[in-house]
């Protein structure tokens, strides 16, 4: 009677270490340092939040990511108080996912990050490789 017990939990243990869906990095996140100045080696900590038009005003967040399901990635900054200037620093870039290492590819730049964890509510990123084509 223990089998099925015990083959429960070590098919949960396995497949907890498979690789990362794209469905928990859809979507929209904050970071509270500026994704301006990432560097190599830089460990990124982001929370998934619901976007508004007011989200980069003030002191509302500081910087933030985009992931859509189509693979389009949006970086975002803060505006301080201009309703008027667009939040989106980088909006022609392009993200695959491949086990844990997120690619990030535009005319301007590339990206590698590593997902350290991820939740539906927290994703910690290392950053690999980061360059401007400028």
């Amino acid at each position: 009677m223990r089998h099925p017990f015990f083959i429960a939990v070590i098919s949960t243990f396995f497949f907890s270490f498979g690789p990362i869906g794209s469905k928990k990095v859809i979507g929209h996140w904050t970071c509270e340092v500026d994704l301006f100045d990432m560097k190599e080696n830089d460990t990124l900590v982001f929370t998934k939040i619901n976007y508004s038009d007011k989200l980069y005003q003030w002191s509302g967040a500081l910087a933030g990511v985009e992931f859509t399901a189509n693979n389009h990635f949006s970086e975002y900054h803060n505006v301080l108080c201009s309703s008027e200037t667009n939040p989106i620093r980088y909006s022609d870039e392009k993200w695959m996912l491949h086990n844990d290492l997120i690619t990030i590819i535009g005319n301007t730049r590339s990206v590698k990050w590593r997902i350290m964890h991820v939740t539906s509510k927290k994703m910690k990123v290392v950053v690999l490789k980061t360059n401007n084509n400028e």
